[in-house]
């Protein structure tokens, strides 16, 4: 039904970032021999504020890696974290000028896991400068709970202007929308009205049902039909017991996500036994510049990967810990073939 097989023989780190730094949640466009990957990174030696930075790979290696987005000077809404971006090609307008790139990122005002919110930015060049939109896509009211964040984009066939923009919200439970952007004049941009996106076939790494977030959407033009990667449940419940050990990827109809109807169906799973980390999460597909497949036949997965240790979650003695899990974060492919759907 479409399965994906994976190489196992194809896993193999991407960027690293140096020492004291941390590198997740990659959007990552595939354009012949080069990629580029957008990912949420410090920029100051072990300092916790996320930048988007823009890493650029040629025929495998890193030439290029550098911080293209910012938080915004205080009291904007995005004046401490920008983080998990997804970028896009398109037509878009912003105060009289036309760009051709959309960075959708969360961004939030507090050094918090909270009052998280979705923005856009625009760019002519991948590695900017990037415009950011004064205000932002996808608001969210409460400072006390996580908001709305972990943003993935794709063009809408037809309409240059148009994006389906995922995200998810975490407030008293955690789910996962789709709404449609139009940003041909972004000031005045308009959103439909967000649909709830099924959890129906989703499993955890325990067989059981699961829910959804942390995730990314890929569009598979040949089998109409949406691919999405996303974190695995339940968390672990050693140190880092926030992050997910595994991430599935799961296809549904594209008339079903848009319409947030029918089920999920598994069709892979990175998990330890597959790259031999204990910890795989935030993860991102390789896409052609308007977030769908680049080759039919084959989906490449970008990872992040984490140590794990000591301590639990129920016993926080953090002298036992040999894992500092956040500086461990690096990008890590894994690339599958894609069977014969029916």
């Amino acid at each position: 039904a479409g399965d994906i097989t994976w190489d196992p023989d194809s896993v193999a780190e991407v960027y690293a970032p140096a020492d004291g730094f941390y590198s997740y949640a990659p959007s990552v466009v595939r354009d012949g021999d080069t990629e580029w990957i957008w990912t949420c990174h410090n920029d100051e030696y072990r300092v916790i504020k996320d930048h988007i930075y823009m890493t650029k790979i040629v025929d495998g290696s890193v030439v290029e890696s550098r911080s293209v987005l910012q938080a915004s000077p205080a009291p904007s809404w995005d004046s401490y974290h920008v983080c998990d971006p997804s970028v896009v090609a398109g037509k878009f307008g912003y105060q009289g000028k036309k760009y051709t790139l959309a960075m959708f990122y969360l961004g939030n005002d507090l050094d918090a896991s909270a009052h998280n919110q979705v923005g856009v930015a625009f760019a002519n060049d991948p590695g900017g400068p990037w415009v950011k939109l004064s205000k932002p896509i996808v608001t969210f009211e409460r400072t006390d709970q996580w908001g709305a964040g972990q943003p993935t984009a794709v063009m809408m066939p037809g309409s240059p202007s148009k994006v389906l923009l995922g995200y998810t919200q975490g407030d008293t439970s955690t789910r996962a929308y789709v709404t449609e952007v139009d940003l041909k004049r972004a000031e005045a941009f308009t959103t439909s009205r967000p649909v709830q996106l099924p959890t129906s076939g989703l499993t955890g790494t325990d067989g059981a049902v699961d829910y959804l977030n942390g995730f990314d959407l890929v569009y598979d033009e040949r089998n109409r039909r949406f691919l999405t990667v996303r974190e695995q449940h339940p968390y672990p419940t050693d140190n880092p017991w926030w992050i997910g050990p595994a991430v599935q990827v799961d296809s549904i109809g594209a008339r079903d996500l848009r319409d947030g109807r029918g089920s999920w169906m598994p069709v892979g799973d990175i998990d330890e036994a597959l790259t031999g980390f204990t910890r795989n999460h935030n993860a991102g597909f390789a896409r052609d510049w308007s977030g769908h497949l680049p080759d039919e036949r084959t989906v490449t997965v970008v990872c992040t990967k984490s140590c794990s240790s000591l301590p639990t979650v129920d016993d926080q003695d953090w002298s036992q810990a040999t894992c500092d899990s956040l500086y461990s974060y690096d990008l890590w492919s894994v690339d599958g073939r894609i069977g014969r759907t029916r």
